[in-house]
């Protein structure tokens, strides 16, 4: 194994030091590097300043020393850490070039040649996965697909069925997003004041999950090569061979036809129209546009708008306005949620080829996030508006959105800090502020994600006319 000079330094120092979380995305394998690559997953380095003066005092102890190559090393070693940054990314090409340049400069300045084969990376103050190149073809997917389908003919037992064909495809289906997608336009049905019925609510809640599913299935079976390429998504039953490219359209076809058939037949023919067009607003266009704009993200916000539409329409109308209203809640939500999540996982998007807009413009990213937060107070006040919910919930609601908003504003204004022109050539500084413009994403993210549900459930407890039949009967009572 290979390991350029500058990472044995920091290897070196962060194990005599205690830096126990430097994180090196520059090691990478040459004696089998046909066969093996190191994961190009995104780097957050702690602040550098901490590692620069440790350097500097191990420079300080060795400057009056007679070895001149020692001294060299640890000049070079301040140079790269203070160049690294939380959002440097490499690949093969430029880790190959490192390593040769290295061992170059490294030839010069020693005549002391390193036994790479000797260095073990249970040494190492962190974790290195080594990624099976072999592994992330499609043909590897194929062969892999095969040797299951043979495992799959062996004798039938429950454990085998809920490995191969029952946890795929509830994977398949993406349960958690579904759920999300099912309980938004349940709540919507609970908010309309006409009657509801039971048969109606049942088929509108299968419906809905069932064509959320197909647009998923389909969304998988489409980005095979790519969700391979991101550690977020390398656990996905196509990308592991245990469900086919083919299998998963056909299971996408069969739940679209049932889901349709569901809100057709149990709900109406607009709520059914809305639930298929969704499918391929989701899996073809939304899709398509993630490899090409920045757009895809609006695109998607109204895929995710749909479902309150149509529980609303599955009891009520859509000229009414609250209808619009709850659309607009649940795609004004998705961005503060998913641009603080995409965030964290930029280099991820940007290394398997999706073109999001925290790695395309990280300000604008962190500015809509923030526009979209305050745009829910106006849209909360709109419900007490137009006499779907009373005038407290007013109050409750707006604690929810200053919570979200709070965040989101700490979140965009760290990252307008970060990329300011002073901070941008200040290295450390930008390292340091990116560090707290991750903490501040992952704060909105999870602000978001308490922020929805408890809109909705205060939104249904403050429905307009819910706790008449409480005062309504003191009234009564208290007549001679």
């Amino acid at each position: 194994m290979i390991i350029s000079a500058e990472s044995q330094e920091l290897l070196s120092i962060s194990n005599k030091t205690g830096l126990k979380d430097l994180s090196i995305n520059s090691i990478f394998i040459q004696n089998h590097q046909e066969d093996l690559y190191a994961n190009t997953a995104e780097i957050n380095f702690t602040p550098n300043i901490i590692c620069a003066k440790k350097i500097n005092r191990s420079k300080s102890t060795t400057a009056n020393t007679d070895d001149s190559s020692q001294h060299n090393s640890k000049h070079n070693l301040e140079e790269f850490a203070l160049s690294l940054r939380c959002t440097d990314s490499s690949n093969k090409e430029t880790q190959l070039n490192s390593i040769k340049t290295t061992e170059t400069i490294s030839n010069k300045t020693t005549t002391n040649t390193t036994n790479y084969d000797s260095i073990h990376t249970t040494d190492l103050p962190f974790d290195i996965k080594f990624v099976d190149k072999t592994t992330c073809t499609r043909q590897s997917i194929t062969d892999k697909y095969k040797e299951i389908q043979l495992l799959k003919k062996g004798p039938i037992t429950f454990p085998m069925l809920k490995k191969y064909y029952i946890t795929p495809y509830i994977q398949l289906s993406k349960p958690r997003l579904t759920i999300l997608v099912m309980l938004s336009a349940i709540c919507s049905y609970a908010l309309s004041p006409n009657a509801a019925s039971i048969l109606q609510l049942l088929s509108l809640t299968v419906g809905t999950t069932l064509c959320s599913s197909s647009a998923n299935a389909i969304n998988m079976g489409r980005e095979l090569e790519f969700d391979r390429q991101m550690i977020r998504t390398q656990a996905r039953p196509v990308v592991r061979g245990l469900i086919s490219q083919r299998e998963a359209y056909l299971f996408a076809t069969v739940m679209g036809v049932l889901g349709v058939s569901s809100l057709y037949y149990g709900v109406n023919s607009t709520v059914a129209l809305l639930g298929g067009l969704n499918i391929p607003l989701y899996s073809w266009i939304y899709t398509s546009l993630k490899r090409k704009y920045i757009i895809n993200t609006w695109v998607g916000a109204i895929v995710g708008a749909i479902p309150p539409l149509m529980g609303w329409c599955a009891a009520s109308s859509l000229t009414d306005p609250a209808a619009w209203i709850l659309a607009g809640l649940l795609y004004a939500w998705q961005f503060p949620h998913f641009n603080a999540l995409s965030h964290s996982i930029r280099n991820q998007y940007k290394n398997a080829g999706y073109v999001m807009t925290a790695w395309k413009n990280p300000k604008l990213n962190a500015r809509v996030c923030l526009r979209y937060s305050l745009l829910m107070f106006p849209l909360c006040f709109a419900l007490v508006y137009y006499d779907i919910t009373d005038p407290y919930y007013a109050i409750d609601s707006s604690l929810a959105n200053l919570w979200l908003t709070y965040w989101s504003f700490k979140f965009y204004w760290q990252q307008r800090y970060n990329y300011s022109k002073g901070i941008l050539k200040d290295k450390i500084k930008f390292n340091e502020g990116m560090n707290l413009a991750n903490l501040y994403a992952r704060k909105t993210m999870l602000a978001s994600v308490l922020q929805l549900p408890a809109v909705f459930i205060l939104a249904i407890l403050h429905k307009k006319g819910r706790w008449d039949w409480i005062f309504n009967k003191n009234q009564l009572a208290l007549k001679p």
